[in-house]
């Protein structure tokens, strides 16, 4: 379990009295934005998504603000139609040529028309359109800069005249449902010129229906003479306000690798699941429930990491609804070059049309956890098209079929047929889905030394594709270039290319995007194509290759940043000037065309709002509030902020609204500061941080997330150089460096022990410090590009030659420094290459070769000892001579280990991801519970080991607690447990993410989901368990569990979101002891709080996976055990909601995991069956499971023995069964002492028996007699072997019961053993003869104590109940010979068998059986003399 903790005190280094730096501000601010998405929830809130260049995305969330005086009001609910949902009315499907592979469910291409709102007949005329440009508006202002220009502007709003835009207002007809809701709501959808009459969607009329998108009947009446091109629409006045709305940044999600190399390239928002799907440029594409940030599912984009993989750049999405919570995603790659290529002057080639693609499908999970959310990779690497990544759409049919299209390089258009084949045919035909090679073995190209990245500029596209392209010659002038050969590529079948034309008629022109739909109506595709500035319309008709074009009328001084129908007749484009377009369908005389005249049809857009938005970075429209466009733009003085542009259709009037704006500057324009530019944990009280004033700084993990301030002036040498700081280190280095340190690697001197540090510079410099001190040591300058990887080579490396005892330098171009540990002299440089170093071999038949293999599958062999290059051969030549003995492999990846508990995230780059340490809380509770126990735990403030544990186990539990929800709790916490409230934060990690939240409220942290809860309150309780163990802290630290585990939703409110039960449960099997005990508790809390519907609907999501219902091959998975779990304690707790069949499941389930002996999962079946065997006994057989737990509770067997040490376990739930439900206990137990199935069971039986007597004595104590009677007939002389065999075991039980119990004794001389039972009697037994000799009668209540005389002669019997003391003559004589199995007669005249002794201690006679066994004893002081002690009295009695 992974905690992610975030410590901002230390991300910068100022001076005290300059202003607070919110890190997560400054960071946003100095990052590139890569990709920018927005949304609006059903609540009214805006969110936007921010990604950045290093990998990380911050989340913003905006309350809304009212916009007009009518939003107080009940608003109208317009119900929108999204590309992404399951569509609300069938619509057909096309006709054109197109196959159709397969038939599944898909969203339908809703028409405007369905969006509810209709333009009336009046608003549909237009008037005063003549053959003028469209031009964009000229007035844009900068608000920040003139404000009294616009001033000027809202002043003059009133007096605007009637526009083309004003007279069109939405008219509410037929088919209109409207929803009285007191939720403010955005404005009305945008209308649009072309509306049918009866607002019924064009998707849902059949085929002879002639209105559609292009239809006359839906287009707008113009008067005739002057349709060849509208007029510019007037410019909106925008209404601004400068206040910025209550705006925060939700969360930061740091990407698993982030850094250079790994920006989130594109995002992308799926409203109907709350899922924000992102793609990286390195091929990482992952999904986020955007209600808590969390990821949620991931996968690559490639099977393989090979040099084609490492450079190139996936920057598109694009994503399709295909029915049952199923999503089918394109992303698409285009050739990119390394990281360090800018450095070298190599840029990329924008005109390289290549694209590389691959499909997968997003299956949303249950909200039980069943079925999570994962991604499917359904193609193969080799997937290439001819084409820019950014020119590829995917579009899927109303009857499921895919359809693939993109502009490719001579910018035709050409669609491809798609099919997923189903993933239960490729089991069937065993296919596996393997790369095709690169290269071939004879392929022996030149890697050329002087220029390292010569042969990588002068490739080109066709010089790395993938083998299996095709190359047919022969095609006509004018058609596509030839792509892959094959239409199968895993999954995915292609079908034949169809090219239909030419879309861009200008081969300069740079395409920047593609988006395109089923218009819905005649069956026609529509489509968009942009560059910069330009942007080309298309649709496709009926017929084959029917492709019309149309020029939209755009102009604008910025670049278009996107394109989006908003429905199916009309569309908004995104650039500084925000315009919305209509489309109307028009003859080739630029009349209005009908479907049934005869002429050429084309379509015509026309531009209806212009809203002036002024230059932005990213701009960012969504479907769930489409009269909404977000922007991100940043100010002159660097710090950025948000803004919405809203369009009210209805007084057609812009207003534009301040979100959010940092306040912070960027963190590289920090005042006389510096900033954190790397972090190395080394171990939890050394972590040393490197800052861009070029000093390392030595601290500890308590002081990270507990800054300290300091009060008297401390030593100058305590403190940053920084003048002024308030930061208390532990250690500074001593020389200050001129350029930054980015990354640290710890080093050690094998010979001598010593440890340092080796750090990389932004200049291309080495410098090594002793980590005692800190002292510099050495420092070199030899790359161009900064350090990145660092491998050793150990002074016992005796193949190393002269590599031996020293440090391999890689830097980010592929350049290897050789550095001597003795004396850090620096010895030569190995050239970089075209592509990064995948292995590093040394050795070879003389021990002074090298053999760098590199990434693109070829390898170079260097001579070490003279440095000289040898020569160039392929990876798999290299592995051939690898393979000879005498190599060794000097691994890249790991250095000398650091701390195990705490870690960096891999890549980190940015102040928010350098002040996020991943702590490993089993690792950490382990290290921590294990310094407690050892230590006397004295709570002074000494430097004791024990203190220093206090130390961390205190900071770590002042991030996680939440002050403020519960001041009892707060005065317990900060009084008793030491804690206080920390600057730092915690958030929540995933497979390939983390998630930073921040809050300035404590009950935020409990209102983000379940799983986020749950998260957060097991590392709580786990943390104070841990701390419990100080005696001191023990009870202090159960209250504050309690209140954690059982009251929060109490003090929360209706926000709270309860822990997740399935989350808590897959932590028990994933987790340590601690956090598993942890996990135990809370689960318990939870599925009682549970209301009943919950529990139900619970079980039955989950009991159709338990183990008895799975094949043999699944009993053992994950979610088989993860069900039995879930359905097991559910039962256990609420047995009477559950259905008898699920009853007879779980029980047969546990049962089955008990009695399988390899099964991993025995712990859990025996803790169910010590929870619920009351339950279970019902439906499968009861002793066998019994008998089952006797023999795991008593194996000793070495072979027995594994990691889950369940012995004990089986032991406590035989002592909780055999409390539960003694009688089938005590009947099984003595049925399997008396007739065992072999020997070795019933000496198991009869330890447990021995470890009973130990453990729970009173359980054992009514049925004595049925007990010892089974011992004595085990150790029947007639059967030699079983009397040898159980010999030890009977007498280990006699000696334990006659020790623990008063009413069982045994003479050792006479063999005898007297056993009193709860009806008054005492039985006597022969062990010689394993026989019972007689009954003795005289006590009338139950008996208390008996003992024997020295001489065997006498027994002494006493009850308390009675107060009376009787006496038996028990020894052989005269008479027993007449009388067998008779007593003795003794007394007055020889009439009773006993002589009566009576006693009156009062109330001290008055105890419980439990008392009895502790309180009363007999002592035998001669041999006719016993005594008797009952607690503090004592009787003497002769006999």
């Amino acid at each position: 379990m992974l905690l992610p903790l975030t410590f901002p005190a230390y991300a910068s280094i100022q001076d005290i009295s300059g202003p607070q730096i919110n890190v997560i501000e400054s960071d946003f601010n100095s990052e590139q934005a890569t990709s920018f998405v927005s949304w609006r929830t059903e609540n009214g809130l805006h969110h936007t998504a921010a990604g950045s260049s290093t990998g990380s995305i911050n989340v913003f969330s905006f309350y809304p603000t009212n916009t007009s005086s009518s939003d107080s009001r009940a608003r109208l609910t317009v119900t929108l139609p999204s590309e992404h949902n399951p569509p609300t009315a069938p619509s057909s499907s096309p006709s054109h040529s197109r196959r159709h592979s397969r038939s599944l469910q898909s969203p339908s291409s809703l028409s405007f028309n369905q969006a509810l709102i209709n333009v009336s007949a009046r608003a549909r005329v237009v008037s005063g359109v003549s053959r003028e440009q469209v031009e964009a508006p000229k007035n844009y202002v900068d608000f920040e800069d003139e404000p009294g220009r616009l001033k000027d502007i809202l002043r003059s709003n009133s007096k605007h005249k009637r526009t083309l835009a004003d007279s069109i207002l939405p008219s509410f007809d037929r088919g209109v449902v409207i929803e009285q809701s007191p939720v403010p709501a955005s404005p009305p959808l945008l209308p649009t010129l072309p509306n049918s009459p009866s607002g019924v969607s064009s998707t849902s009329k059949n085929k002879d229906d002639p209105r559609s998108l292009l239809s006359a009947t839906n287009s707008p009446t113009f008067p005739p003479g002057s349709l060849s091109a509208p007029p510019s629409p007037r410019q909106l006045s925008p209404h601004f306000d400068s206040s910025p709305s209550r705006g925060t940044v939700k969360s930061s999600i740091i990407l698993d690798p982030c850094g250079p190399g790994h920006a989130a390239s594109a995002m992308r928002y799926i409203e109907a699941v709350d899922l924000l799907v992102v793609l990286q440029e390195s091929g990482n594409l992952s999904a986020f429930d955007m209600r808590d940030s969390t990821c949620v599912a991931t996968c690559e984009c490639t099977t393989t990491r090979s040099y084609q993989d490492q450079f190139w750049k996936w920057e598109a999405i694009r994503i399709v609804f295909t029915g049952d919570n199923t999503y089918h995603i394109l992303a698409c790659a285009s050739p990119s070059q390394p990281p360090f290529a800018e450095t070298f002057g190599l840029a990329d080639d924008p005109r390289d049309s290549k694209a590389r693609l691959n499909m997968f499908e997003l299956s949303v999970g249950d909200p039980h956890g069943v079925h999570p959310t994962r991604f499917e990779r359904l193609a193969s690497d080799v997937w290439q098209v001819d084409g820019p990544a950014t020119g590829v759409e995917l579009l899927v049919d109303t009857d499921g079929s895919f359809q693939l299209m993109y502009i490719n390089s001579t910018n035709y258009l050409v669609t491809r047929c798609l099919t997923v084949i189903p993933a239960y045919e490729i089991r069937a035909r065993g296919r596996s889905f393997t790369s095709s090679p690169t290269h071939s073995q004879e392929d022996h190209r030149s890697l050329a030394i002087p220029n390292p990245f010569k042969a990588f500029g002068s490739k080109s596209a066709e010089s790395i594709a993938i083998l299996g392209q095709n190359n047919n010659s022969g095609t006509e002038q004018g058609s596509i270039p030839p792509t892959i050969a094959t239409s199968n590529l895993g999954r995915v079948r292609l079908e034949e290319e169809e090219s239909l034309g030419i879309v861009i008629s200008s081969p300069e022109v740079l395409l920047q995007g593609i988006t395109a739909r089923y218009a819905g109506m005649n069956e026609r595709i529509i489509g968009l194509a942009w560059s910069n500035t330009d942007i080309t319309g298309f649709t496709v008709g009926e017929q084959e290759g029917s492709l019309t074009t149309f020029q939209v009328p755009f102009r604008s001084q910025g670049r278009i940043q996107g394109v989006h129908f908003t429905d199916d007749e009309a569309f908004v484009v995104l650039s500084d000037n925000i315009s919305h377009y209509c489309l109307r369908r028009v003859d080739s005389d630029s009349n209005t065309a009908t479907t049934s005249s005869g002429t050429s049809i084309i379509a015509q857009a026309i531009q209806t709002t212009a809203i002036s938005g002024g230059p932005s970075l990213m701009l960012s429209w969504s479907r769930s509030s489409p009269h909404d466009v977000l922007a991100l733009r940043q100010l002159r003085s660097g710090q950025k902020e948000i803004l919405v542009h809203t369009f009210n259709p209805v007084s057609t009037k812009q207003q534009r609204r301040i979100l959010w704006r940092a306040q912070s500057p960027s963190s590289g324009t920090i005042p006389g500061g510096a900033t954190l530019t790397s972090v190395l944990p080394v171990e939890l009280n050394c972590v040393l941080l490197g800052y861009s004033d070029g000093h390392i700084r030595q601290t500890s993990l308590p002081c990270l997330l507990q800054r300290r301030y300091h009060v008297r002036p401390p030593p100058l040498s305590s403190f940053s150089p920084i003048s002024g700081s308030d930061v208390l280190f532990d250690k500074v280095s001593d020389m200050r460096l001129p350029s930054s340190i980015l990354n640290m690697h710890l080093i050690r001197n094998d010979r001598t022990g010593e440890r340092f540090i080796l750090g990389g510079t932004d200049d291309g410099g080495i410098a090594i410090w002793a980590l005692e001190s800190l002292k510099l040591q050495a420092r070199f300058t030899p790359f161009i590009v900064p350090l990145t990887r660092v491998a050793q080579v150990l002074q016992s490396n005796e193949t190393a030659g002269p590599l031996r005892g020293s440090l391999l330098c890689v830097s980010g171009d592929g350049t290897v420094a050789v550095v001597s540990m003795k004396g850090f002299e620096m010895l030569y440089l190995i050239p970089g290459a075209s592509s990064p170093i995948a292995r590093i071999y040394v050795g070879g038949d003389d021990n002074n070769r090298a053999i760098l293999i590199y990434t693109d599958e070829f390898a170079r062999v260097w001579d070490v000892e003279s440095g000289e290059f040898l020569r160039a051969t392929t990876e798999e030549k290299a592995k051939e001579l690898v393979d000879a003995s005498g190599w060794t492999n000097i691994s890249l990846d790991k250095s000398e280990l650091t701390s195990i508990s705490i870690s960096m995230l891999s890549g980190s780059a940015g102040p928010v991801s350098l002040c996020t340490l991943l702590l490993s809380l089993d690792r950490f509770l382990k290290y921590t519970s294990v310094n407690v126990k050892s230590s006397g735990l004295a709570l002074s403030s000494s430097s004791t080991p024990s203190n220093a544990t206090l130390s961390q186990l205190r900071a770590v539990l002042s991030v996680l607690l939440t002050p403020g929800v519960s001041p009892d709790i707060d005065e317990i916490c900060e009084s008793r447990l030491g804690t206080s409230p920390s600057p730092s934060t915690v958030g929540f990690a995933s497979a390939h993410a983390a998630t930073i939240y921040h809050h300035d409220h404590p009950v935020y942290a409990w209102s983000l989901s379940a799983k986020v809860s749950a998260d957060r309150v097991l590392a709580i309780v786990s943390v104070l368990r841990t701390l419990s163990l100080a005696e001191e802290l023990s009870h202090d630290c159960q209250t504050v569990i309690t209140f954690y585990a059982t009251s929060l939703a109490h003090v929360v409110g209706a926000s709270y979101r309860a822990p997740d039960v399935a989350y808590l449960a897959t932590q028990w099997f994933d987790s340590s002891n601690d956090i598993r005990q942890a996990a135990k508790t809370l689960f318990d809390a939870g599925i009682v709080r549970l209301s009943d519907e919950e529990s139900i609907a619970l079980v039955d999501a989950w009991q159709h996976h338990l183990p008895c219902l799975q094949p043999s091959l699944e009993k053992e998975s994950a979610k088989s055990s993860l069900a039995l779990f879930i359905c097991g304690y559910m039962a256990a707790e609420k047995y009477s909601l559950l259905s008898t069949s699920s009853l007879i499941d779980i029980s047969k389930s546990i049962a089955s995991y008990l009695h399988d002996e390899s099964s991993a999962h025995r712990g859990l079946a025996i803790d169910l069956c010590a929870r619920g065997f009351q339950i279970w006994q019902h439906y499968i057989d009861a002793m066998a499971m019994l008998r089952a737990l006797y023999t795991l509770a008593t194996n000793t067997r070495k072979e027995a023995i594994s990691a889950q040490n369940i012995g004990p376990q089986a032991r406590l739930a035989v002592l909780q069964i055999a409390s539960s439900n003694t009688p089938l206990f005590m009947t099984t137990l003595t049925l399997d002492i008396l007739n065992p199935k072999t020997l070795d069971q019933r000496k198991a039986v009869m330890q447990l028996v021995a470890f009973m007597i130990r453990k729970r004595p009173l359980i054992l104590y009514p049925n004595l007699p049925r007990l010892m009677e089974a011992v004595l007939k085990s150790l029947d002389p007639n059967s030699t072997a079983s009397r040898d065999a159980v010999l030890d075991s009977a007498t280990e039980i006699i000696g334990h019961v006659v020790k623990t119990f008063p009413t069982v004794d045994f003479h050792m001389a006479t063999q005898r053993l007297a056993v009193g039972t709860s009806e008054g009697a005492f039985i006597m037994y022969d062990l010689k003869t394993a026989t019972q000799l007689y009954v003795l009668e005289g006590h009338k209540r139950r008996p208390t104590a008996c003992t024997f005389s020295p001489d065997g002669r006498r027994l002494v019997t006493m009850s308390l109940e009675e107060g009376v003391v009787l006496v038996w003559k028990v020894g052989s004589s005269f008479t027993s010979f007449f009388n067998p199995g008779a007593p003795p007669r003794q007394g007055h005249g020889g009439s009773l068998p006993f002589k009566t002794l009576n006693f009156n201690v009062g109330d001290e006679a008055n105890m419980t059986i439990a008392g009895t066994l502790e309180w009363v004893k007999f002592e035998w002081p001669a041999e006719r003399t016993v005594r008797l002690y009952i607690r503090e009295s004592v009787l003497t009695f002769s006999t």
